[in-house]
Parts: structure tokens; sequence; C-alpha cells
């Protein structure tokens, strides 16, 4: 089942959700990169965007990585964020997140988010562990 078939209601890039951040992604052998412009409805308050959201945009652009690039599932096992700079609601961010390793079933990434003027928002280190290959493709991300 092709990408454009499933997880249309995918809270990161689900075409179909009504709520979702609708986001897009880049994939190389080094990595998974996506942009995204916050609205005042994923703010916390006084303009800026919430610190939740933003470390969902880090675990959407690394979760997405093996499955685009590598054609795998993998789930989250642990997600570090370090916010260095306050995100404004309507700048458009940059989401950069880089493999480090890969240690059996766990795959490393690192990642920053970068405000328009270069500025590193926060950054990032997680854990992704790969979901057991139990011979079919109707799984969820």
């Amino acid at each position: 089942m092709s990408r454009s078939n499933r997880d249309t209601m995918c809270f990161g890039c689900g075409k179909d959700n009504p709520v979702g951040l609708h986001m897009h992604f880049k994939v190389d052998a080094e990595g998974c990169y996506s942009t995204f412009t916050p609205q005042p409805i994923h703010q916390s308050y006084d303009g800026r965007m919430h610190g939740g959201l933003i470390s969902t945009l880090f675990d959407e652009t690394m979760g997405n990585y093996p499955y685009m690039y590598e054609k795998k599932v993998a789930y989250t096992a642990r997600l570090e964020v370090r916010f260095r700079a306050p995100v404004r609601i309507g700048e458009t961010l940059s989401i950069v997140t880089k493999v480090k390793r890969r240690k059996g079933p766990l795959l490393e990434m690192t990642g920053q988010i970068i405000r328009p003027d270069g500025t590193v928002a926060a950054e990032a280190d997680a854990r992704m562990m790969y979901e057991e290959d139990h011979g079919h493709t109707g799984n969820q991300r």
C-alpha cells in the first residue's frame, strides 16, 4: 500500500486530519528534513509556539526517516529536547534531523529546529526502535 493511501489521519503528516500539522518531508541517506510555519492555533502564550508541538516536529521528522528512506517502521523509544530560543508564531522553521548511528534494533538520530535568522531554537536526540517485521505492511506509524 502506498504512502498516499495510508496514514491520512496522522497528526503530523495526514492530509485528511483537520487539526493536523500537514507536514511534508525530504529524505536522503543522512537524514530527514522539513519546514513548518506555526499559526496562532499552535501557540502556548504570548505569540510563541507550544513546546509540546516543537517536540512533535522532531518526532515526526525523525520518525519519517526510516519510513521514507529505509521503508521500515520505527517508533520513538526516547526523545530528549533542549529548548534554546523561543519560536514565534508565523516564522518558517527548518527541521533538520540526521542519523547518528544504528545499534541493533535502535536507530539514533539528532536534530535541530532553526529559525529564519539562523538561531537554533531547539535541539533533540532520539532513539527510534524498529518494528519487528511480521510480514505485513498495514502498520501504523
